[in-house]
This record gives C-alpha cells, structure tokens and sequence, in this order.
C-alpha cells in the first residue's frame, strides 16, 4: 500500500481490495498503520512529509518496507537478492489475533515478566511447536530435520502443530509458556518467523540455525556456535560473515546445525555447563527486554526513524506525484471506510 504522511497528518494513498488479501494480511496492514500512527501522534519533533510503500507479505520487496530481508543468499534459487527492503517492526508488537495461542507482544511481555522462573527450577527439554512444510530456500528440509531428531524423545519437547480450527491447535502453548523452558528452539519460516521477538523475552537459551532472515532487531543476536561449544570442526558457510563466531561468555544465542544433528548433544552440554548456558539465557532476557530493544518506547523511536530515514532517499517529487490522490485519512480509514480517490498512476 501507499501511505502519505503530510503535515502531521496519516493518509491511505492506495491498498489492496479487503477481497485480494487473506485477512491475516489484511491484520498485518491495519497493525502496521495503527504502528506508524502511534509513531507519528507520539513524535516530540514533526517527521517529514513522505510517501511510504508498505508491504506486509512474508517476503520483502525492494523499496518497500518489509518485515525481513535476507541476511544472505536469495529467497529462491536463481532469483536477485533483495537489497533495498527498509525493515519495519513487525505486526505482533501491535497485536496477532489470528493465533489465538499468541495475542499481542504486550500481552506476552507482561505475562512473561509476571511469571518469571528461576533458570534451574526449568523444564531442560528443548521446547518447538511449528507447521512442518513451512521452510526456506536456504533450508528447505529445517522442519523436516527437526521433527526427525527430536519428535517423540524424551529429551525433547518438540511437536507439530495439531490444527482443528484455523488459529487453533490442539497441542500448541501459550506464547509465554515457551519461557517455561531452558531451551527454546526458533525456525525460519518461508522467511522470517514472528515467534524470534517473542522467544527473546525469556530468560531462556535460543537454539537456532545461523538465521537467514534479518528483523529489525535480528543483528542484535550474539550466537555461539555448538561446534565450539562441543569442540568439533565446522565447515566455514556464507552466513558467517553475517554470524561471526562469538565466544559462549559473550553470546546470547547458540546457533545450532540446520539439520539438528547436534541438537541433543548441545543441549546435554549446556546441561553440563550451567553457568555457561544461564549466562546466555540472562544476556539475551537482558539485552532485549532489560535495555528495551523490544519496548514501546524502542518501537516508536524505531519507527521515526526509519521514516526519516526513508524520507531522505525516496523521491516523492514531480508532477507523477503531484498529480496522485491526497488519499483516505486515517481516522475514516480506521472504522472501515476504504474508498479511494483515485490509483496510483
């Protein structure tokens, strides 16, 4: 869609049909003006007029804002890499009701941080719930992999989701109750998945393949690799120039092999080595909710910014744009009242 910020002021330039887009795309878009609103409405100082591009589909899109870009390698075999996504903050931090087990970020953080386990008195299986054909060009077996070395183990608790209603499974957890668990594994979806920020609210140790998918906080991830931690050889990748190998005093994450052949391995070690795996379990609850990265304080500021930042490369002068439609105000927009004054030529 195309979204108009003129003095102060919020307009929709152009969307999509409610009819073309599946309605949680159609959340996703009312989240992301509802987010960039609350940045506008809240901001001590006017942000420039500007027209911004949104997307709000999993893969990004060059001179949009999208929710992910890739860290390396393509979305698909032999397609361009897109370089020109400018990295909004996701939905979630506004709200996702489609997933009834999820809610909004707000609601998970004060649950999360009201429920607070001491990091020995927890569960030290690995904890996954997922959709198994869910996976990326750069992993395309992840889910798979996973399922077969760990579903069913006792060392683990690791499922597929069991759906019986859309939003609904009958063996999924309540976001906050991941946090339940010394070890909480997180998989790429397509692209990006949603459930990272949540994930590192806790005072848990993520497991994770070297993520091939940047969110708008995802290169705060500090990752030990577990070959490191098990003493083995590794096989230098394309991701670790993205992930360089961080010392296991330092990380906050633990990135594991694709394939989770080392999964039970890392975690009987960080089993092993308490002090090591509470320390990355407490930097990353720390990092991200302690210094606010994944605040509303953090979002809004990030938000600014990024329009500042968009602002200043995107030309939105000329007679093309002088000519476009002023667009639907906001305020209407938002009680469902979506008539266009015209398309974008």
């Amino acid at each position: 869609m195309l979204v108009r910020l003129k003095q102060g002021q919020l307009y929709i330039v152009h969307h999509e049909a409610d009819d073309v887009l599946e309605k949680p795309f159609r959340d996703a878009r009312l989240a992301a003006l509802h987010q960039i609103h609350r940045a506008i409405m809240t901001s001590p100082v006017p942000l420039p007029d500007t027209i911004l591009a949104v997307n709000v589909l999993d893969g990004p899109r060059n001179d949009t804002l999208s929710y992910s870009r890739a860290a390396f390698g393509a979305a698909t075999p032999g397609s361009p890499l897109v370089t020109r996504a400018f990295l909004m903050p996701h939905f979630s931090f506004w709200g996702w009701p489609a997933l009834s087990f999820v809610g909004s970020f707000r609601q998970a953080d004060e649950s999360i941080t009201a429920q607070q386990v001491p990091f020995r008195d927890k569960d030290a299986r690995p904890v996954w719930r997922g959709t198994k054909r869910y996976n990326s060009a750069q992993h395309p077996q992840m889910r798979t992999d996973l399922l077969k070395a760990a579903a069913g183990q006792p060392w683990a608790d690791v499922q597929e989701l069991a759906w019986d209603a859309p939003g609904a499974a009958t063996n999924a957890l309540n976001i906050s109750d991941f946090c339940r668990y010394k070890h909480v594994v997180h998989t790429e979806g397509i692209t990006y998945s949603g459930r990272l920020q949540f994930l590192q609210l806790c005072t848990s140790v993520l497991l994770t393949p070297p993520m091939a998918w940047l969110q708008h906080t995802t290169h705060l991830v500090k990752g030990v690799y577990s070959s490191d931690l098990l003493g083995r050889s590794r096989t230098a990748s394309s991701s670790d120039k993205v992930w360089p190998p961080t010392p296991p005093f330092s990380a906050n994450a633990v990135f594991i092999s694709p394939n989770w052949s080392d999964l039970q391995a890392t975690v009987a070690w960080l089993e092993a080595h308490p002090d090591v795996a509470e320390g990355i379990a407490q930097r990353q609850r720390d990092l991200f909710w302690g210094k606010g990265y994944l605040s509303p304080a953090a979002e809004v500021c990030y938000w600014r910014a990024l329009i500042r930042g968009w602002a200043r490369v995107a030309q939105t002068t000329g007679p093309e744009w002088a000519s476009a439609p002023r667009g639907v105000p906001w305020e209407v927009f938002a009680m469902g009242y979506h008539g266009l004054e015209g398309k974008p030529k």
